[in-house]
């Protein structure tokens, strides 16, 4: 078993945005490391090796099809989440493909018998866990491109939680 989740990574521009933006957090936390930023689209949990190979081949068939929408969003509200001490930084989901994007992938997790979220989305990247308080400044604001959609596996290590790219599928734009 292996602890999944789809999600979408910030391009090299847009790192070095957020490692610059958690230079600023000051306080008590544990920043998020650069390489484990990213934004979920849909945490899977536990999977066994039939539900993650039926996944990748259902996301294999959509990639394909060019059924997986590419999309915009502009992060740019910093919020405390006082249950999950989180910092992170967040936007509005307006952008019809990733809204798509978002409900094709909480489908696939419910149809194989994964988690799916019980929240309603709110594009966001964690960029502190363990926060106590959220800082007084304004976030710079990111538009985040989604052009690829990652498998991931989070990992426990001694060094702590790593993020490892299992598989990726390329979002195309609609046509027009």
């Amino acid at each position: 078993m292996k602890r999944l989740f789809l999600a979408i990574a910030p391009d090299a521009v847009q790192l070095a945005q957020l490692t610059q933006l958690q230079a600023s957090l000051d306080g008590e936390g544990r920043l998020v490391p650069r390489d484990n930023l990213h934004m979920t689209l849909a945490f899977l949990g536990q999977c066994s090796e039939a539900q993650q190979e039926a996944l990748c081949d259902t996301l294999d068939r959509l990639g394909h099809q060019r059924r997986l929408p590419a999309f915009e969003v502009t992060l740019n509200t910093l919020d405390h989440w006082l249950k999950p001490k989180i910092i992170c930084l967040k936007g509005v989901a307006r952008d019809p493909g990733l809204i798509s994007l978002f409900d094709l992938c909480q489908g696939l997790a419910q149809q194989l018998g994964l988690h799916t979220s019980e929240h309603s989305f709110t594009p966001h990247i964690t960029l502190m866990r363990k926060a106590k308080v959220l800082p007084e400044f304004k976030a710079p604001s990111l538009t985040l491109s989604g052009n690829a959609l990652h498998l991931y596996h989070s990992q426990s290590s001694e060094q702590g939680v790593q993020y490892k790219v299992l598989a990726s599928w390329p979002l195309t734009a609609p046509k027009a």
